[in-house]
């Protein structure tokens, strides 16, 4: 194993509990401008309710990233939850539901991981589903990479 997924693996062991703490998407508009002025993608969870595997990626995967501090200046992470009522500003600066912005990105299958630019653009992949939770933080490395130099590139 590892020293990410050694690191990962102690997390989740001390903090089981944890998956209801991650960030969630309000105002993706501001987001990508903290975005934009970082030189960061924007990670979105796109999650919804009673989801098994929705919750195993945020207890086993993503929470541990926010904790572990090794992500803090590589990307900006969001839940964005489509069963909720609560209205999300979009990447336009509208008042839309989440379902609205997991629909503009046809990704209602959940869980899946969007990593998008500024201007709410692709800038790799999307992840979707979750089985082996070392490989996927693997995967999911890898895709921040990618969509990191993206924006280096100035490419999308």
């Amino acid at each position: 194993m590892n020293g990410k997924a050694w690191l990962l693996a102690m997390i989740v062991a001390a903090a089981p509990a944890v998956a209801a703490d991650m960030p969630q998407a309000v105002d993706l508009s501001a987001d990508a401008g903290r975005a934009s002025a970082s030189g960061v993608p924007l990670l979105l969870v796109v999650t919804r309710e009673d989801c098994g595997f929705c919750e195993r990626l945020k207890r086993r995967v993503v929470v541990p990233m926010i904790l572990s501090d090794e992500y803090e200046t590589r990307v900006i992470i969001r839940e964005l939850n489509i069963d909720s009522d609560s209205p999300v500003i979009d990447f336009d600066g509208r008042s839309v539901r989440p379902f609205s912005v997991a629909d503009r990105y046809d990704a209602l299958f959940t869980p899946t991981v969007l990593l998008v630019g500024p201007r709410g653009e692709d800038l790799d992949e999307r992840l979707i589903g979750i089985n082996n939770d070392e490989m996927y933080l693997f995967y999911l490395d890898q895709a921040i990479e990618r969509a990191a130099a993206q924006i280096d590139r100035g490419i999308r």
